[in-house]
């Protein structure tokens, strides 16, 4: 069976998944495995596809067959029914706005980019701390200058550390869940509220009402799930700037950053 967001980006002009990737702003690790797992694409993910490419969620997640000669949309209908003079000028048009909007999202790339190199920053000096304090037994590794070991045991600090954060933003949702949240008898469930996001829990046997302690069992899933995939996100960053800096040799400002300088990386 074809691969139905595959097809879709190819018929919207986009020949690699990198591109497409860069053109809606996910990480195209991130984006290939949407493209590998469509069933899988988060929801607020799967709106941003939908409503780039113009079509509905089920076509991006391969619920239904792909007709690209059916999703022409109102707007292409109109740049359909124009004469060829005001279809050049529109044309136009778009390429100056395309023009723009390059420039304003390599802007935005620049600033995410610039972001992750402040985060390495950051991690790598928490995990040079670990080694100086005996957490762990890295110094091997920096005094052989294996630096392909090096960025594994590196990354791999980065995940722990990043589930510990999210564990512990978690445990505070729920803390704050469990006294603020509020029975929703309009919507049938539970309603809560996390960083101004609004999360409602229904009871799935309307006879058996959830108690606020199974609601929030529930919402700790809900969160856990949404949480995981931003640090994945958030780690694709991390290793992508962290190769970036290490081919730079010199960004890191600690001793650990000076084992690059001398290794064969």
């Amino acid at each position: 069976m074809p691969n139905s967001l595959q097809n879709l980006r190819k018929e919207a002009g986009y020949r690699t998944a990198k591109d497409f990737a860069e053109a809606v702003d996910i990480p195209a690790p991130t984006y290939t495995r949407y493209e590998q797992e469509p069933a899988k694409i988060p929801i607020e993910r799967a709106w941003i596809i939908a409503d780039f490419l113009g079509c509905t969620i089920d076509a991006v997640v391969g619920r239904t067959p792909i007709k690209p000669s059916e999703m022409r949309g109102p707007v292409q209908r109109v740049y359909d029914a124009l004469s060829d003079k005001n279809k050049g000028l529109l044309d136009d048009y778009l390429d100056y706005i395309q023009y723009k909007d390059g420039k304003e999202q390599a802007r935005d790339r620049a600033q995410d980019q610039r972001r992750y190199e402040e985060l390495v920053q950051q991690y790598s000096r928490q995990f040079y701390e670990s080694m100086c304090s005996g957490e762990a037994d890295f110094i091997d590794l920096v005094s052989l200058g294996d630096a392909d070991a090096l960025r594994a045991r590196f990354l791999e600090f980065v995940e722990t550390r990043l589930a510990d954060e999210r564990d512990r933003e978690i445990a505070d949702a729920l803390d704050m869940a469990e006294s603020v949240g509020r029975r929703n008898a309009r919507d049938n469930g539970w309603e809560f509220e996390v960083a101004g996001e609004r999360f409602l829990i229904r009871d799935t046997k309307p006879k058996e009402p959830l108690s606020i302690e199974l609601a929030c069992y529930k919402l700790s899933n809900m969160l856990s799930a949404q949480y995981e995939e931003r640090d994945r996100d958030v780690l694709e960053g991390i290793t992508s700037a962290y190769d970036g800096m290490r081919r730079r040799r010199n960004a890191f400002p600690h001793a650990l950053g000076g084992s690059f300088g001398n290794n064969r990386g």
